[in-house]
């Protein structure tokens, strides 16, 4: 069981005392660090391991050995698969709980340095056609559709290297241009929606609390 907190007052309730809220407010600073920090270890992480399953599969499937287990292509391809999910989940994991403490700093910030934290440059200074300047895209969002192309990619290379499937010929020529095809649609989503909502945006005060502590 818990209890849902919805309002500012009912927010600072639950923190009595300006001393109180302003300890809340720098330890909620220092965990959003601490998060983002996680969150570029994670990635880094994955990216290895990752880097390191293509470099295996794409090596054993140039080599031209006729004496290789066909079913080593497939192993490679599960696990890259099952990596590149991870890291998918992961990035939307770590996503909710850098915007959870975001949430806290946003609304403890007030009494302390004032809106400093939401305030931010207008977006309408900025060009997306200007290639040489700014552009406000949220780094965790272009991160997060980038994990997702590559599980699609490692889920295409888990059905075209099962042992047992033999695909059609139409199949197989069409599979350059689904690649194509899917890799333009994730183009425009990385253009589309990489792209930082917040500033038109009033965050709510929105909270849960949980009973067990």
């Amino acid at each position: 069981m818990g209890t849902r907190i919805q309002g500012l007052k009912s927010y600072h309730n639950e923190f009595p005392g300006i001393n109180k809220r302003e300890c809340a407010y720098h330890l909620a600073l220092e965990i959003r660090q601490f998060e983002i920090e996680l969150y570029w270890k994670r990635a880094t992480y994955f990216w290895t391991l990752l880097a390191a399953t293509f470099a295996g599969y794409f090596a054993l499937a140039s080599s031209g050995n006729s004496g290789v287990h066909p079913g080593l292509l497939f192993l490679l391809s599960c696990i890259g698969l099952v990596l590149s999910t991870s890291w998918y989940l992961v990035n939307r994991g770590s996503k909710y709980w850098q915007e959870n403490w975001e949430r806290h700093v946003d609304t403890l910030e007030d009494d302390f340095t004032g809106p400093l934290y939401k305030t931010t440059i207008l977006k309408k200074q900025f060009s997306w056609f200007k290639f040489w300047d700014g552009y406000p895209f949220s780094v965790s969002k272009v991160n997060q559709l980038s994990s997702l192309f590559v599980v699609l990619l490692w889920l295409g290379l888990a059905i075209t290297s099962f042992p047992a499937l033999h695909l059609p010929v139409w199949i197989v020529t069409a599979k350059p241009y689904v690649l194509a095809v899917i890799t333009f649609v994730f183009l425009v989503f990385l253009v589309c929606l990489g792209q930082g909502g917040s500033q038109s945006k009033i965050r709510k005060v929105d909270f849960y609390k949980s009973d067990l502590g």
